[in-house]
């Protein structure tokens, strides 16, 4: 028999929190905004990085330890992640490297990620700058890429390249990247490079490049929520795509001349994108958006190392926004932030 008292207990002190969290919505409503923002994960999944890039935002490269964010963690938070409502099913993996998993000799980190969300039906971006494409490592690395790809719903999987000056020889390793996973079969994927705006010409000289190479290109009409692009196909079945964004501030980005500077960069996942990143780092940190300067962040682990629950990540994440928000504030003479 269900004791009356317990329900009655239970019951207030649900309504104590409910009204709680009722009046800190009012009174901070941006708690409100990160508690019902649909999210995708990102990973990023390690600092080190083959290169030493002076516009990175991530401060990432050579002097980073060399580690990777556990593997079973990450699945462990997709599990958490496919029940909640507000997860958009899309996970992004990125670094530093990704790709270096097999540069410290981890040749199953990869794959293991890309085919476990391939199990899930989960959109997966894997994010690389392709500087390994020579390396003794890369014919196992396309292999495992091919593999993925075919074990999942097509073009489920998108593969962001980057492309820009600051990369250096950032065409040459595009147009290999692409030319040897277009000569696997049943590669059925997006291929999109990432760029920014004085540097979107480069996408024409990794298509020449692609000619010379001998990668068999057509041309397709590509239709998106009713509208047409025009797109190129590598091979039989990698669609080639380009975006340009903003090159920040943040990192050792300040010391670029040019570099676009946010007044609320703290704010900045508030986007029209449809869903916030909710971005995981091998340091242990978990921040709202890709935005730079000061961060919503809260921590993953606690301090012996053990991962805390999603809820408890996104409780965190909804405090960090309300002190975001009352700071923001305090400096702006109680003018409150709006999109």
């Amino acid at each position: 028999m269900i004791d009356k008292n317990i329900l009655c207990d239970n019951f207030w002190g649900m309504n104590i929190v409910q009204n709680y969290r009722n009046l800190m919505d009012k009174c901070l409503p941006i708690g409100g905004i990160v508690r019902k923002f649909p999210y995708a994960l990102v990973f990023k999944t390690t600092h080190w990085c083959m290169y030493n890039c002076a516009h990175c935002c991530e401060n990432a490269g050579t002097f980073q330890p060399r580690k990777m964010m556990p593997a079973q963690t990450i699945k462990n938070y997709i599990v958490q992640a496919v029940v909640d409502p507000q997860f958009s099913d899309n996970v992004v993996f990125t670094g530093g490297e990704i790709m270096s998993a097999y540069h410290f000799g981890d040749t199953s980190y990869v794959p293991d990620l890309l085919n476990f969300c391939a199990q899930h039906d989960i959109g997966t971006d894997i994010k690389t700058n392709a500087s390994w494409v020579n390396t003794s490592f890369a014919p196992r690395a396309f292999d495992d890429l091919a593999t993925a790809i075919r074990g999942g719903q097509p073009y489920n999987l998108q593969i962001s390249l980057s492309l820009d000056r600051y990369h250096s020889r950032s065409v040459q390793n595009c147009a290999k990247f692409i030319h040897e996973l277009s000569k696997r079969p049943g590669t059925q994927a997006i291929v999109h490079m990432s760029t920014f705006e004085n540097d979107k010409h480069m996408f024409y000289n990794v298509i020449n490049a692609l000619k010379r190479h001998g990668t068999h290109l057509t041309q397709a009409v590509v239709i998106h929520n009713g509208q047409q692009f025009k797109k190129c196909i590598a091979g039989d079945g990698l669609l080639l795509d380009l975006s340009t964004g903003t090159l920040f501030d943040g990192g050792r980005a300040r010391n670029i001349q040019g570099a676009y500077h946010d007044e609320t960069p703290q704010f900045s996942f508030m986007s029209h994108d449809g869903y916030v990143l909710m971005a995981f780092d091998s340091f242990g940190r978990v921040t709202l958006g890709e935005n730079s300067g000061r961060k919503i962040n809260t921590k993953w682990c606690d301090k012996s190392g053990t991962p805390r629950t999603l809820t408890d990540i996104k409780h965190g994440l909804i405090r960090s926004a309300q002190f975001e928000d009352m700071r923001y504030r305090i400096l702006h003479g109680g003018k409150r932030f709006t999109r």
